[in-house]
C-alpha cells in the first residue's frame, strides 16, 4: 500500500505558483488504473471486430488510445492543473469519437453539443482551481489537505456579499463534476453521445469520461468534508438524477439510449454515496459498474452489428435463438445492473443505499427513498429491454434474419471477460480488498474516513437491508407482466397516462427548454449584433473607406485621357500655379 510519487519535470514556476508533471499512485489511483486499463483494452480488442469494415478504423483506434491516455493523465495527477489537462483532453477525445462519423449530421451535432455542455461545467472547475491556488498558494493535493484547517473559516467578498472559500471551492468543483458525469441539468449531452460507434459508448460510460467526476469528488474528499452545504447539494443532485434518468429509461426505444440513461442513473447513486461521505462505496460501485455497463454496451453493439445497425427495440424480438451468446451475456449484464444477488451490482448498489440510510440525515433519507424507487425502475427497464430485444415474435425483415450472425471471437472474448467481472468483482471488492470500508488498510488514507463502519451496516433492519433486492425483483416481475405476453397492457398504460408518457418520452423537455431559454435567445441576440455591429460597424467602416477611395480614384481616372496635349496643359497649369505661389507667398 505504499504511495508512488514521481515528479517527472517542473512544468510551471511563476511566483508562488508551481506545478510539476507527476505520476501519483495511491490506492484510489490504483483502482482507477485497473478499471480504465482493463475496460479500455477490452474495448480496443472488441473494436477490431466491430470496426473491421470501416474505412477509417486506424483513425478510430488512434482516438480511442488518445481518450485512454488523457484519462490516465487525469487519474495519475498529483495536482489540479495536471488533472485539468486530462479533464479537458478527455472532453476533446469524446468530441472526436462522438463525431467520428462526421458526415452524419446528427453525429456532428451530438459531438458539438457534448463539447459545449461540458464547457459549462469546466468553467466551474477552472474557477475552483483558481480559487484554490489563490487561497492555498498551491495546487498539489497533499499540500492543500494539510492546510484545510487553517482555511476553513476564510471568506471572500464579491459585489459586497461574503462567501465561504471552502463552500465556494466545493460547489464550483461539483459543477464541473456535474457536467462531466452528466448529472441533472448538465446531462443532455449523454444520450446524444450514442451517435458515435458503440465501442465509444462503452468506453465513455464505463471507464473514462463520466467516471471522472466521481473520481474528482473522491480524490478531493478531504476538501468536501469541510463543506456540509456542498455534501448536501451532492446528495440531493445525485438522488434526483438517479430517479430522473431511470424514469426516462423506462420509455426509451433506442437500445443504446436505454443503457445511456441507466449510466446517468447509476452515476447519481455514486454521487449521493459521496454526499453521505461513503466515498469508498462510491468507488466500489464505480468499479463494478464499469464491468457490467461495458458488457451491456458491447452486448448491444453485438446485436446492432448482427441486424444491420438497427437500434429500435420495437423492431427487434426473437433474437435469443439467433444470437444465443449475446443473449446470455446481456442477461448477466442486466442482472448485475438490476442489483440481483450474486452479481456485482448487488454488492455495491445495496451498500450505497445502506450508507444513505445510516447517515441519519434528512438528505440521506431522501436519497435512500429515491434510490429504492430508482432500483425498481432499473430492474424494470433492464427486463423491458431483454424481453423486447430477445423474446416476443421477431419483427425483423426476412433477409436480415436469414443473414444474422452472432459476434466473432474478437468481439465475443472481451464480452466474456467483462461478464466474469460483472459476476465476481463484487466479491473481490468487498471480501478480498475490503473496498467498502474507507478506514480499511486497503485505502491507506487516500479517502476521507467518516462513513459508518461495516459492523453498523450489518446491523440494519431486515427490511431495509433487503429492500433493494426486493425492489429489483418486483421491477423484473412488473416488466414481465407488462411485456412478456402481450402489448395490450403497455398500450393501455401509455394511453391512460399519456401526459406522463409524453413527458418521459421527451426527456422532461430539457432540450426544448434549453433551446427556448438559451439557444433561441442567443440566436436572437447574435442576430441583432450581426445586423447592428457586424454589418453596420465592423463591415460598414471598411466599406465606406473603400467607397471613398473608389470615388477619388474614379475622379482622378478622368484625368488619364491618353492625349499628350492634355498632359502638357496640366503640366503648364501646375508649373504656373507653383510659380505664382513662390512669387506671392
Amino acid at each position: 500500500h505504499n504511495i508512488i510519487h514521481i515528479k517527472l519535470l517542473k512544468w510551471l514556476d511563476v511566483s508562488f505558483f508551481k506545478a510539476y508533471w507527476s505520476i501519483y499512485i495511491d490506492s484510489l489511483t490504483a483502482v482507477m488504473l485497473c478499471v480504465v486499463n482493463i475496460v479500455s483494452f477490452l474495448v480496443h480488442l472488441y473494436s477490431v471486430g466491430y470496426m473491421s469494415h470501416d474505412n477509417h478504423k486506424q483513425r478510430f483506434m488512434a482516438y480511442l488510445s488518445l481518450f485512454t491516455f488523457f484519462m490516465l493523465v487525469l487519474v495519475t495527477s498529483d495536482n489540479l492543473l495536471q488533472l485539468f489537462v486530462g479533464w479537458e483532453g478527455v472532453g476533446l477525445s469524446s468530441f472526436l469519437l462522438i463525431g467520428f462519423w462526421f458526415k452524419k449530421k446528427s453525429a456532428a451535432n451530438a459531438a458539438i453539443k457534448a463539447f459545449l455542455v461540458n464547457r459549462v461545467g469546466d468553467i466551474g472547475l477552472a474557477l475552483s482551481i483558481i480559487l484554490i491556488a489563490l487561497t492555498f498558494k498551491t495546487i498539489e493535493y497533499q499540500q492543500i489537505f494539510i492546510q484545510l484547517d487553517r482555511s476553513y473559516e476564510e471568506c471572500f467578498s464579491l459585489f459586497g456579499i461574503k462567501f465561504s472559500v471552502i463552500d465556494s471551492i466545493c460547489l464550483l468543483m461539483f459543477i464541473g463534476c456535474m457536467g462531466k458525469s452528466a448529472q441533472i441539468g448538465l446531462h443532455t449531452w449523454l444520450p446524444d453521445a450514442m451517435e458515435g460507434p458503440t465501442p465509444v459508448s462503452a468506453l465513455i460510460h464505463a471507464a473514462t469520461m463520466v467516471t471522472a467526476g466521481v473520481f474528482l469528488v473522491a480524490r478531493c474528499s478531504f476538501i468536501f468534508e469541510q463543506s456540509i452545504i456542498a455534501l448536501n447539494m451532492i446528495t440531493i443532485i445525485g438522488a434526483i438524477t438517479c430517479l430522473f434518468a431511470a424514469s426516462i429509461a423506462i420509455v426509451q426505444n433506442d437500445i443504446k439510449k436505454v443503457i445511456a440513461y441507466s449510466t446517468c442513473s447509476q452515476l447519481g447513486y455514486m454521487f449521493f454515496a459521496c454526499g453521505v461521505s461513503a466515498y469508498s462505496v462510491a468507488i466500489f460501485h464505480l468499479m463494478t459498474h464499469a464491468f457490467f455497463k461495458a458488457l451491456l454496451f458491447l452486448g448491444a453493439g453485438s446485436v446492432i452489428h448482427a441486424i444491420n445497425d438497427e437500434q429500435d427495440i420495437r423492431k427487434m424480438g426473437g433474437l435469443y435463438k439467433l444470437l444465443p451468446k449475446s443473449y446470455t451475456l446481456m442477461w448477466i449484464g442486466s442482472l448485475a445492473l438490476a442489483g440481483i444477488y450474486p452479481f456485482a451490482g448487488y454488492f455495491s448498489k445495496d451498500l450505497i443505499l445502506e450508507s444513505a440510510y445510516l447517515s441519519n440525515t434528512s438528505y440521506g433519507d431522501f436519497a435512500f427513498c429515491m434510490g429504492i424507487i430508482a432500483a425498481l425502475l432499473t430492474a424494470f427497464y433492464s427486463w423491458r429491454l431483454i424481453i423486447l430485444v430477445f423474446h416476443k415474435k421477431t419483427k425483423l425483415e426476412k433477409n436480415i434474419v436469414q443473414n444474422i450472425h452472432d459476434a466473432p471471437k474478437s468481439m465475443f472474448i472481451p464480452m466474456i471477460v467483462l461478464a466474469i467481472g460483472a459476476i465476481f468483482s463484487g466479491y473481490v471488492g468487498e471480501y478480498i480488498f475490503e473496498m467498502t470500508n474507507s478506514s480499511s488498510d486497503f485505502w491507506n488514507h487516500s479517502l476521507a474516513v467518516t462513513q459508518k463502519s461495516n459492523g453498523e451496516l450489518y446491523m440494519l433492519p431486515f427490511l431495509v437491508k433487503h429492500m433493494p433486492i426486493i425492489a429489483g425483483l418486483f421491477g423484473i416481475l412488473i416488466a414481465y407482466i407488462i411485456y412478456a405476453n402481450t402489448k395490450k397492457i403497455a398500450c393501455f398504460i401509455s394511453e391512460k397516462f399519456n401526459f406522463i408518457y409524453k413527458i418521459l418520452l421527451n426527456k422532461y423537455y430539457f432540450d426544448e427548454i434549453y433551446n427556448f431559454l438559451f439557444v433561441d435567445f442567443i440566436k436572437k441576440i447574435s442576430n441583432i449584433f450581426w445586423k447592428i455591429f457586424d454589418n453596420s460597424i465592423i463591415d460598414g467602416i471598411p466599406n465606406i473607406l473603400a467607397r471613398c477611395v473608389y470615388n477619388v480614384s474614379r475622379i482622378s481616372r478622368g484625368l488619364q485621357t491618353g492625349v499628350i496635349n492634355h498632359y502638357s496643359l496640366i503640366m503648364f497649369i501646375g508649373l504656373l500655379t507653383i510659380m505664382i505661389f513662390i512669387i506671392f507667398y
